[in-house]
């Protein structure tokens, strides 16, 4: 494996422990023999990065009733498609020698990197913003994970990063989790063929980026001829995107507190999301809660039980299409288990 700079062309053979170019500063891209990875195992994830399992990936694809396909990614083992990078980040700790993984995160990643690291038989430290979801604190608790509450989402980041402890692996910057995350689209590939639109929420970028990686390593190997148009959605109050790329919807009454998987507004990705979403004439939108309640409960009702953050993209993805912004095969990736809300006590 080596490491790139998608900004300025730094090039190095892995280093353990780099994750930002040494030049310019931004996170690096890992560039691995995926050729040989699809060919010989059937993944486009390198297999040092696949030394633990909890069996993920592979998740169902279905039909709403209002014709946009949904992936559950929300079925993957810890109930987060953040699985798909915890697996391939811990696996890289794992091969250094880490005994203890950092992370920060508002529920889903520090419970995939707490799952993942029990399976490993190392340790992890999770911190965590204090108004996170009380059903996922419990969880992480429940999976052995060290639990440290911090003021604010962007603190409990300033926090792990300064941790003297242990391997920092969080997933804002790690490029080992965001290598995970390519085998979305070669299960979009499988199940649906090529698609028109692929829609997801957008807090560190991980998901967008490894599904645009995915895709164009897939086109290189001659697997698909086009990346689908990226549509990525934030919340009110957390539109950090808007320093970049402008919305084409923007619905901003009141700061948003449900969808706690993208309350952040400091995520060293976003230069490179913005360059993408330019280059494949993708769309960003901006909404609130009072817009995305009622399609979350539209959700449930169909008995998709997916968290308030994969609604924000479901209800972008309605709005879109009523108003013939998007059309043709649009699907949305539906990233996170609402029973861990209701668990805590939230009602829909």
């Amino acid at each position: 494996m080596r490491l790139v700079c998608w900004r300025c062309g730094f090039q190095t053979e892995y280093r353990p422990g780099l994750y930002v170019c040494e030049h310019c500063g931004e996170p690096l891209l890992v560039d691995s023999d995926f050729r040989t990875s699809l060919r010989e195992d059937g993944t486009l994830i390198p297999r040092e990065l696949r030394l633990v399992t909890l069996g993920e990936g592979r998740t169902p694809v279905i039909k709403s009733r209002e014709g946009i396909y949904l992936k559950l990614d929300y079925l993957n083992p810890s109930g987060s498609f953040k699985d798909r990078g915890a697996v391939t980040a811990v696996s890289e700790a794992l091969s250094r020698g880490c005994k203890l993984v950092i992370e920060d995160s508002s529920g889903n990643a520090g419970i995939s990197y707490s799952a993942y690291a029990g399976r490993a038989g190392i340790k992890a430290r999770i911190y965590v913003p204090y108004d996170a979801p009380a059903g996922k604190k419990n969880m992480l608790k429940a999976l052995g994970a060290e639990v440290v509450e911090a003021p604010t989402r962007d603190e409990a980041a300033r926090l792990a990063v300064s941790d003297p402890e242990g391997c920092y692996v969080g997933h804002r910057i790690n490029p080992y989790f965001l290598e995970g995350m390519k085998d979305l689209a070669l299960e979009l590939v499988r199940g649906l063929g090529e698609v028109d639109y692929v829609v997801s929420p957008l807090a560190s970028g991980t998901l967008l980026i490894g599904l645009w990686k995915g895709y164009m390593e897939l086109v290189e190997a001659g697997v698909v001829k086009r990346v689908p148009k990226l549509v990525a959605v934030q919340a009110c109050g957390y539109e950090s995107l808007t320093k970049y790329y402008k919305p084409c919807v923007s619905v901003c009454r009141s700061r948003a507190q449900l969808p706690d998987g993208i309350r952040l507004t400091d995520a060293p990705r976003l230069q490179h999301v913005a360059k993408i979403l330019k280059e494949l004439e993708g769309l960003y939108a901006v909404i609130d809660d009072e817009l995305a309640v009622p399609y979350l409960r539209e959700l449930w009702r169909e008995g998709v039980v997916a968290e308030p953050t994969s609604a924000y993209g479901y209800a972008v993805a309605r709005e879109l299409m009523k108003e013939k912004s998007i059309s043709g095969k649009v699907v949305v990736i539906l990233t996170g288990n609402g029973i861990k809300h209701v668990s805590g006590g939230m009602t829909i």
